[in-house]
Formats: structure tokens, sequence, C-alpha cells
């Protein structure tokens, strides 16, 4: 997860440094070397900068997951639950399962002509 939040800011500029790529495409690549031959060429202000912008990307992201989990707390023990009990689910017993919970959009529900009971 690290090297996906450090790529958003480094390679693809997702955060409020800049919206442009602060490595070049030699320092891109998987030679860890040149990773850290480009790491040393910028400014200790830029390094932490960076280090600042993942932290913030890694901590949004733990909340959003939180609130989440929180939010759903309900759904998600009832899926452990049946999960426990039969250890796999198919798309279709998931979906009539958390569609006890929630709105399943249109394109995702199971079609009526084909119920499917979850034994709990």
């Amino acid at each position: 997860m690290l090297m996906i939040l450090l790529q958003m800011v480094v390679t693809f500029g997702m955060s409020d440094i800049g919206p442009w790529s602060l490595m070049d495409s030699s320092a891109q690549s998987g030679d860890v070397i040149m990773r850290m031959m480009a790491r040393n060429s910028m400014s200790e202000k830029l390094a932490e900068d960076i280090d600042t912008a993942v932290k913030r990307l890694s901590d949004e992201a733990y909340e959003i997951a939180l609130t989440q989990i929180r939010n759903n707390r309900e759904a998600i023990d009832k899926i452990v639950e049946v999960l426990l009990e039969k250890e796999t689910l198919s798309g279709d017993e998931f979906r009539a399962l958390l569609s006890e919970f929630t709105e399943i959009p249109v394109e995702n529900r199971v079609p009526p002509s084909t119920p499917v009971a979850v034994a709990v």
C-alpha cells in the first residue's frame, strides 16, 4: 500500500505538492538504486513534503475504511456469520445477503426469476 501511495504523490502528482511528476522517467523504473539516487537528488524539504503527503493519504484512507466499517457493521457481521458457516458465497448469494441491508443498483441485482436463498 505504501508504494501505491508514494506513486500517487511522486509519479502521478496526486497531492498538494503539485499536479506534476516529481521524478524523471529513469527514477520511475523498478531499479531500487535509481530510485534511491532520485530521492537523494531532491531537497530535504521536498522529501519531507512527500512523506507528509503520503502520510496524509494513508490517514485519510484509514479514516474512510473505519467509517465504512462502522456504518456497515451489521451487514459485515451477517456476511461473516454466513461465511463462517458456508466458507464461500457466490456473487448472487452475496448480493442477496447485502440487499437485506442496502439498496443494490439495478444493474447488479439478482434477477427475480432466479431467487437465491442464503442459508444461515
